[in-house]
């Protein structure tokens, strides 16, 4: 049977052992009284049996409350990439609570009192999951990338461009003032991540291909060597020489010659 849903995830409460299939690879074996939770976005998803009553639906607004509650330093941690099997099986022993939940996730209600208590629910059915170890990769694989992570993205792939803000706003479909208003919201600034690509790109061709510093600076954007170098030590605390040199004489070749 097709597991459908419209939101960012699910979680199922298998009755008896059942198989899972996910987009069409080998069938996996899930034990009875389980719970799975799944990511559904471009997953096509099929179980052997599927109670529908016994499915949790879950969207990306109760995903980040729910990250925000548990208070995790998510600083790190990647999402799950595609190539992992986007899903994580549990032993489950109070399947009552889980169906309170299952019903509660498909109601149409605007009480505030019950879209708590939904949310509630699921935070404890999401809670099942939380000592192992792919949880939260899966669950920032169902969220939508930060917008300053998209930001670096733009920037990094082409470093030497001269960007501008209203370029870079361009490229992700919106205006510059949006642009500034959700890196605000994310504590950060467009000058302060283009700073951090071009510093990061210009100490990897400093240790990495050892180029002189004219070249790095143009390379980075930077049409004046002075001002490239007086950015480089306000990232990095010293000037581009004298990095360059730190990490030479800590590499394991230079230890070993002058040991």
């Amino acid at each position: 049977m097709r597991l459908c849903s419209s939101k960012a995830c699910v979680v199922v409460l298998t009755e008896s052992k059942t198989k899972l299939t996910i987009n069409n690879n080998e069938a996996i074996i899930i034990p009875e009284k389980s719970i799975i939770l799944l990511a559904i976005e471009g997953q096509q998803i099929d179980f052997s049996q599927l109670n529908t009553r016994f499915v949790a639906h879950i969207d990306r607004e109760t995903v980040k409350a729910y990250l925000r509650f548990i208070d995790k330093k998510l600083t790190g941690i990647a999402p799950l990439c595609r190539h992992d099997t986007p899903f994580i099986c549990r032993p489950y022993r109070t399947p009552e609570v889980f169906k309170q939940a299952a019903l509660h996730s498909v109601m149409q209600t605007t009480d505030i009192c019950e879209i708590k208590r939904t949310r509630s629910l699921l935070f404890t059915v999401l809670s099942n999951f939380l000592d192992d170890v792919k949880f939260l990769p899966l669950l920032l694989k169902m969220l939508p990338p930060a917008t300053s992570a998209r930001v670096r993205s733009i920037i990094n792939s082409d470093i030497q461009k001269e960007w501008c803000l209203d370029a870079v706003a361009s490229n992700l479909f919106m205006s510059s003032s949006l642009l500034k208003k959700k890196l605000k919201n994310e504590d950060t600034s467009y000058s302060q991540i283009i700073t951090e690509c071009r510093m990061r790109y210009a100490a990897e061709q400093l240790v990495a291909h050892n180029k002189n510093i004219n070249s790095i600076a143009l390379c980075c954007g930077y049409h004046s060597p002075s001002h490239f170098i007086s950015v480089f030590k306000s990232f990095y605390g010293i000037t581009p020489l004298h990095y360059a040199h730190q990490f030479r004489t800590n590499t394991p070749e230079h230890l070993a010659a002058t040991s």
